[in-house]
């Protein structure tokens, strides 16, 4: 398949050659660029490539090989090369969530049988945590070092003629629901070359991103770096929430991946500062002209908005999403200022990438097809048509470290069971319902999705935050108004717009409103 640069995305076998070839095709051209202090920092594909031979000869040269390497900081070019370098020294990678307590990060360590640990300096607690365990260590201010050093000793560490075993557990990720103790699922480089490989086939995206995500999930890695990389993509690494506009903005990317919250928030943002410069009006009055104006075949999107996407630095032409529902809304609100919002269903044993919504032809509310050579069906359907998910194809883990038991639980005659419930329609869209283990049984033996309600109260105005459970027999709905003045309106709006809506047995009986927000896990979603 050609990419938006013209030529043929080969078939790497592994990151090791991908490193190598692409250092070939792109050279000089910046892989990855960055604030330090106020300046920006560019790293180029070469350079990449030699800092990671380079630290995986260091590893060799401590005597590691086959061993896991846990690495708890913060998104960082040092970040990155560590996890291309673990991989191509023949070790595996352990991600762990730098927003997780260390003597939670300590337990995880344990659970998984590593013995070297790679840290920043805002995460050391952990090593001094861990001090008796730790065959080996690293903190990423010493970065420089190490690379220096294996540099050093590189003809006698032979990273060249390594072969790597494409079927080997490389990565030990710990999986990040809202309910349950983590697992934590193998991956090997078939998984995530399939998975990288696989993606961009199926969806074209524009040149250059902003890797906003937490790169210790798989979705973070996978879409704002590896995907990039492999096409010769640069990526501008945020240097933290707070910056997220300034990086736009200095970066200028043609695409972002975050989670459906910074969707909403960057939306709410234009029409906000669209209310208060008085232009709120006019921008209503544009939309409705220019979607006439696409009717006819004319479409001066680009032109009209101009100004709106030069706010997110004047190329956004594509937002990717996942991981929580997404309001239609958003969807067509941005269509209508001219960004192409693509909604993708992920999941860490999936390494990630299961599906993605086309850019033409999508239907609304639906995670979109499956990526190219991967199959999904539902299982144990109900009347209405709804089942397991399931998934099939090189993208697959190879099952839990040492939890047997949790592996054959999710395994059914070859096909990954996600606990995701959902529908395949007549054309092979995906819709999610929601998830196995949240589902609210009634006495009735109905059963109620409560993603599939919380959707809905999320449209109501006022509305910031939703989480909807069965109390004393009824579905309740608890919610977080930012804007307490909302309250009755929302009340009124349930009762008498929603309830009628859907189904009887599915309706509101109790409504609870909190102070606070939801308290989340490290991917933003609520812990229910």
């Amino acid at each position: 398949m050609a990419n938006t640069r013209g030529f043929d995305i080969p078939h790497y076998r592994d990151l090791k050659e991908m490193l190598v070839k692409n250092a070939e095709i792109f050279g000089n051209e910046t892989a990855f660029h960055y604030f330090k202090g106020d300046k920006t920092v560019s790293v180029s594909f070469e350079q990449t490539k030699e800092d990671a031979f380079n630290l995986a000869s260091y590893f060799r040269g401590l005597g590691l090989s086959d061993a896991k390497i846990a690495l708890y900081a913060e998104n960082s070019y040092e970040w990155i090369i560590t996890y291309f370098a673990t991989i191509i020294s023949d070790n595996a990678i352990v991600p762990l969530d730098k927003e997780l307590k260390p003597s939670e990060a300590a337990k995880l360590f344990d659970s998984c049988g590593a013995e070297t640990l790679i840290y920043s300096s805002k995460r050391a607690e952990l090593a001094g945590i861990l001090q008796d365990k730790l065959k080996h260590s690293l903190c990423l201010d010493n970065f420089a070092d190490a690379v220096a050093k294996g540099k050093s000793q590189i003809d006698e560490t032979k990273i060249a003629d390594i072969t790597l075993d494409l079927e080997k557990p490389c990565i030990f990720i710990f999986t990040s629901g809202t309910t349950g103790v983590p697992k934590c699922a193998m991956l090997c480089q078939r998984n995530i070359m399939s998975d990288m490989i696989l993606s961009i086939e199926s969806l074209q995206f524009p040149k250059g991103t902003v890797c906003v995500l937490p790169l210790n999930h798989t979705f973070g890695m996978m879409a704002c770096v590896l995907c990039q990389f492999y096409c010769g993509y640069p990526v501008f690494i945020n240097g933290g929430l707070k910056y997220i506009l300034r990086d736009i903005n200095e970066a200028k990317p043609g695409h972002i991946s975050v989670v459906p919250l910074f969707v909403e928030s960057f939306y709410k943002s234009i029409w906000k500062n669209a209310k208060k410069s008085g232009k709120d009006k006019l921008l209503k009055k544009m939309i409705k002209v220019s979607n006439g104006l696409r009717k006819c075949g004319i479409d001066l999107r680009r032109k009209f908005f101009k100004s709106v996407i030069d706010a997110f630095g004047g190329n956004l032409e594509m937002i990717i999403t996942g991981g929580a529902p997404i309001p239609d809304e958003l969807i067509l609100g941005f269509d209508d200022l001219g960004i192409k919002v693509v909604n993708g269903f992920g999941i860490t044993e999936c390494s990630p990438i299961v599906s993605l919504s086309l850019l033409k032809g999508n239907k609304l509310g639906s995670i979109g097809k499956p990526i190219k050579n991967v199959e999904m069906k539902t299982i144990n359907e109900n009347e209405d048509g709804e089942g397991e998910l399931c998934v099939k194809g090189d993208i697959v883990m190879l099952g839990y470290f040492n939890n047997p038991e949790a592996t054959a639980a999710v395994f059914d005659d070859g096909w990954f069971m996600t606990g995701d419930v959902g529908r395949i329609d007549e054309d092979g869209f995906v819709f999610i319902t929601g998830r196995k283990k949240n589902i609210i049984i009634l006495d009735n033996g109905k059963n109620v999705y409560p993603e599939e309600l919380e959707y809905l109260i999320g449209r109501i105005e006022g509305v910031t935050e939703v989480l909807v459970y069965a109390e004393d027999g009824f579905i309740t709905a608890e919610i977080y108004a930012e804007d307490m003045s909302f309250k009755d309106k929302i009340t009124d709006a349930i009762k008498n717009e929603l309830n009628p809506s859907v189904a009887q047995y599915k309706q509101i009986h109790k409504i609870k409103f909190r102070e606070t927000e939801f308290e989340k896990t490290t991917t933003k979603k609520i812990k229910r």
